[in-house]
Protein backbone atom coordinates (compact mmCIF):
# COMPACT_ATOMS: atom_id res chain seq x y z
CA UNK A 1 0.00 0.00 0.00
CA UNK A 2 1.27 3.45 -0.97
CA UNK A 3 2.74 5.99 1.81
CA UNK A 4 0.08 8.06 1.53
CA UNK A 5 -2.97 5.79 2.28
CA UNK A 6 -0.81 4.25 4.82
CA UNK A 7 -0.86 8.02 6.56
CA UNK A 8 -4.39 7.96 5.55
CA UNK A 9 -4.91 5.14 8.10
CA UNK A 10 -2.73 6.57 10.59
CA UNK A 11 -5.12 9.68 10.91
CA UNK A 12 -8.37 7.37 10.96
CA UNK A 13 -6.92 5.98 13.62
CA UNK A 14 -5.68 8.86 15.40
CA UNK A 15 -9.55 10.02 15.84
CA UNK A 16 -10.52 6.73 16.64
CA UNK A 17 -8.20 6.36 19.45
CA UNK A 18 -9.19 9.95 20.75
CA UNK A 19 -12.82 9.87 20.51
CA UNK A 20 -13.43 6.32 22.17
CA UNK A 21 -11.44 7.33 24.97
CA UNK A 22 -12.97 10.86 25.38
CA UNK A 23 -16.18 9.10 24.89
CA UNK A 24 -15.53 6.75 27.71
CA UNK A 25 -13.92 9.20 30.20
CA UNK A 26 -11.01 6.84 30.32
CA UNK A 27 -8.13 4.50 29.01
CA UNK A 28 -4.68 5.13 27.69
CA UNK A 29 -4.57 7.16 24.62
CA UNK A 30 -1.23 8.38 24.73
CA UNK A 31 -0.26 4.35 24.55
CA UNK A 32 -2.32 4.24 21.76
CA UNK A 33 -1.02 6.76 19.68
CA UNK A 34 2.84 5.80 20.51
CA UNK A 35 2.13 2.76 18.45
CA UNK A 36 -0.25 3.82 15.43
CA UNK A 37 2.45 3.81 12.96
CA UNK A 38 3.79 0.68 14.16
CA UNK A 39 0.62 -1.35 14.17
CA UNK A 40 -0.73 0.31 10.68
CA UNK A 41 2.88 -1.05 8.66
CA UNK A 42 2.16 -4.38 10.29
CA UNK A 43 -1.51 -4.73 9.55
CA UNK A 44 -1.57 -2.41 6.10
CA UNK A 45 1.68 -2.45 5.25
CA UNK A 46 2.03 -6.28 3.48
CA UNK A 47 3.43 -7.99 6.92
CA UNK A 48 0.70 -9.19 8.40
CA UNK A 49 -1.12 -12.31 7.02
CA UNK A 50 -4.91 -13.18 7.05
CA UNK A 51 -3.54 -16.76 8.87
CA UNK A 52 -0.98 -14.82 11.09
CA UNK A 53 -1.80 -14.29 15.42
CA UNK A 54 -1.60 -11.03 16.74
CA UNK A 55 -0.89 -10.69 20.45
CA UNK A 56 -1.33 -7.08 22.02
CA UNK A 57 0.78 -7.87 24.66
CA UNK A 58 0.38 -3.97 26.83
CA UNK A 59 -3.32 -4.75 26.55
CA UNK A 60 -4.08 -1.26 28.01
CA UNK A 61 -3.30 0.05 24.02
CA UNK A 62 -6.76 -1.99 23.14
CA UNK A 63 -8.36 1.15 22.19
CA UNK A 64 -5.73 1.24 18.72
CA UNK A 65 -6.70 -2.58 18.25
CA UNK A 66 -9.93 -1.92 17.87
CA UNK A 67 -9.56 1.23 16.20
CA UNK A 68 -7.35 -1.42 13.88
CA UNK A 69 -10.15 -3.48 12.86
CA UNK A 70 -12.82 -0.61 12.60
CA UNK A 71 -10.62 0.86 9.40
CA UNK A 72 -9.78 -2.58 7.96
CA UNK A 73 -13.63 -2.52 7.84
CA UNK A 74 -14.18 -5.63 10.29
CA UNK A 75 -16.30 -3.84 12.69
CA UNK A 76 -19.14 -1.12 12.89
CA UNK A 77 -17.17 2.27 13.33
CA UNK A 78 -19.79 3.20 16.34
CA UNK A 79 -17.48 1.16 18.51
CA UNK A 80 -16.02 4.13 19.21
CA UNK A 81 -18.96 4.78 21.77
CA UNK A 82 -19.11 1.42 23.05
CA UNK A 83 -15.77 1.48 24.96
CA UNK A 84 -15.89 0.22 28.27
CA UNK A 85 -19.63 0.37 28.18
CA UNK A 86 -21.11 -2.24 29.99
CA UNK A 87 -22.04 -5.73 28.12
CA UNK A 88 -19.73 -4.04 25.48
CA UNK A 89 -17.11 -6.19 23.63
CA UNK A 90 -14.69 -2.84 23.89
CA UNK A 91 -13.58 -3.65 26.99
CA UNK A 92 -10.74 -1.66 28.71
CA UNK A 93 -8.38 -4.76 27.76
CA UNK A 94 -8.93 -7.23 24.98
CA UNK A 95 -10.19 -10.55 25.81
CA UNK A 96 -11.59 -13.19 23.34
CA UNK A 97 -15.38 -11.48 24.13
CA UNK A 98 -13.81 -9.33 20.91
CA UNK A 99 -14.21 -11.82 17.95
CA UNK A 100 -10.13 -11.73 16.61
CA UNK A 101 -8.37 -12.04 20.02
CA UNK A 102 -7.24 -15.23 21.23
CA UNK A 103 -6.01 -14.32 24.41
CA UNK A 104 -6.87 -11.56 27.33
CA UNK A 105 -4.04 -9.06 28.03
CA UNK A 106 -3.90 -6.82 30.88
CA UNK A 107 -1.15 -8.05 33.54
CA UNK A 108 1.58 -6.79 31.63
CA UNK A 109 5.00 -9.26 30.82
CA UNK A 110 2.42 -12.12 29.38
CA UNK A 111 2.22 -11.63 25.96
CA UNK A 112 5.42 -13.08 24.87
CA UNK A 113 5.29 -16.07 26.85
CA UNK A 114 1.90 -16.94 25.44
CA UNK A 115 3.53 -16.00 21.64
CA UNK A 116 6.18 -18.48 22.56
CA UNK A 117 3.40 -21.29 23.13
CA UNK A 118 1.90 -19.96 20.07
CA UNK A 119 4.32 -20.20 17.56
CA UNK A 120 5.84 -23.35 18.79
CA UNK A 121 2.43 -24.87 18.20
CA UNK A 122 2.28 -23.46 15.21
CA UNK A 123 4.78 -25.11 14.61
CA UNK A 124 4.62 -28.75 15.18
CA UNK A 125 1.30 -28.48 13.85
CA UNK A 126 2.79 -27.28 10.37
CA UNK A 127 5.63 -29.98 10.80
CA UNK A 128 3.03 -32.46 11.52
CA UNK A 129 1.18 -31.50 8.05
CA UNK A 130 3.77 -31.27 6.10
CA UNK A 131 3.99 -27.50 6.25
CA UNK A 132 7.25 -26.20 5.69
CA UNK A 133 6.48 -22.27 6.51
CA UNK A 134 3.32 -21.90 8.37
CA UNK A 135 1.85 -18.45 10.09
CA UNK A 136 3.99 -15.91 11.91
CA UNK A 137 2.98 -15.03 15.43
CA UNK A 138 3.25 -11.00 16.29
CA UNK A 139 3.68 -9.63 19.64
CA UNK A 140 3.72 -6.05 20.52
CA UNK A 141 5.05 -5.15 23.32
CA UNK A 142 5.57 -1.74 25.71
CA UNK A 143 8.62 -0.80 27.65
CA UNK A 144 7.31 -1.13 30.61
CA UNK A 145 7.00 -4.86 30.78
CA UNK A 146 10.61 -4.91 29.51
CA UNK A 147 11.06 -4.89 33.26
CA UNK A 148 9.18 -7.84 34.11
CA UNK A 149 11.49 -11.27 34.30
CA UNK A 150 9.05 -13.26 32.11
CA UNK A 151 9.36 -10.94 29.81
CA UNK A 152 13.42 -12.02 29.15
CA UNK A 153 12.17 -16.29 30.51
CA UNK A 154 10.07 -15.78 27.40
CA UNK A 155 12.80 -14.52 24.60
CA UNK A 156 15.60 -16.78 26.25
CA UNK A 157 12.95 -19.91 25.64
CA UNK A 158 12.11 -18.31 21.81
CA UNK A 159 15.82 -18.48 21.12
CA UNK A 160 16.11 -22.01 22.34
CA UNK A 161 13.42 -23.82 20.02
CA UNK A 162 14.83 -21.45 17.04
CA UNK A 163 11.25 -19.68 16.88
CA UNK A 164 11.48 -18.19 13.66
CA UNK A 165 7.82 -17.32 13.39
CA UNK A 166 7.54 -15.12 16.06
CA UNK A 167 8.18 -11.70 16.02
CA UNK A 168 8.09 -9.17 18.91
CA UNK A 169 7.76 -5.88 18.25
CA UNK A 170 8.90 -3.17 21.17
CA UNK A 171 7.38 -0.14 21.76
CA UNK A 172 10.01 2.38 23.02
CA UNK A 173 7.50 5.57 24.26
CA UNK A 174 9.77 5.95 27.28
CA UNK A 175 6.96 6.13 29.43
CA UNK A 176 5.46 4.09 32.32
CA UNK A 177 2.21 4.28 34.38
CA UNK A 178 3.93 6.24 37.30
CA UNK A 179 7.69 7.39 36.09
CA UNK A 180 9.81 7.06 33.12
CA UNK A 181 11.23 3.74 32.22
CA UNK A 182 14.70 2.39 33.17
CA UNK A 183 16.14 2.40 29.69
CA UNK A 184 14.18 5.60 28.75
CA UNK A 185 14.89 5.71 25.08
CA UNK A 186 18.00 4.27 25.06
CA UNK A 187 17.33 1.70 21.97
CA UNK A 188 20.93 0.24 21.43
CA UNK A 189 20.52 -1.04 24.75
CA UNK A 190 17.41 -2.91 24.36
CA UNK A 191 19.00 -4.57 21.20
CA UNK A 192 21.94 -5.79 22.62
CA UNK A 193 20.28 -7.33 25.37
CA UNK A 194 17.98 -9.03 23.42
CA UNK A 195 21.22 -9.97 20.77
CA UNK A 196 22.39 -11.72 24.19
CA UNK A 197 19.51 -13.96 24.31
CA UNK A 198 20.22 -14.82 20.36
CA UNK A 199 16.96 -12.75 18.73
CA UNK A 200 18.39 -10.86 15.28
CA UNK A 201 16.96 -7.20 16.45
CA UNK A 202 15.99 -4.64 13.48
CA UNK A 203 16.02 -1.15 15.76
CA UNK A 204 14.24 2.00 13.98
CA UNK A 205 15.07 5.20 15.28
CA UNK A 206 12.17 7.19 14.41
CA UNK A 207 8.65 4.97 15.69
CA UNK A 208 6.14 7.46 13.67
CA UNK A 209 7.95 7.10 10.38
CA UNK A 210 5.92 4.94 7.99
CA UNK A 211 9.05 4.48 5.43
CA UNK A 212 11.86 3.63 8.02
CA UNK A 213 9.33 1.14 10.12
CA UNK A 214 8.42 -0.99 6.72
CA UNK A 215 12.10 -0.76 5.26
Amino acid sequence: MEDKKLKEICKKIRYEVLTSTTNAGSGHPTSCLSAVELSVALFFGGFFQAEDKFILSKGHAAPLLYSIYSVAGLIPSDWIYKLRKFGSPYEGHPTPRFPYVDVATGSLGQGLSVGVGMALGIRLRSKKDGIETGPKVWVLLGDSEMAEGQVWEALEIASYYKLNNLVAILDVNRLGQSRETMLGWDLKTYAKRMEAFGWETIVVEDGHNLVEISQ
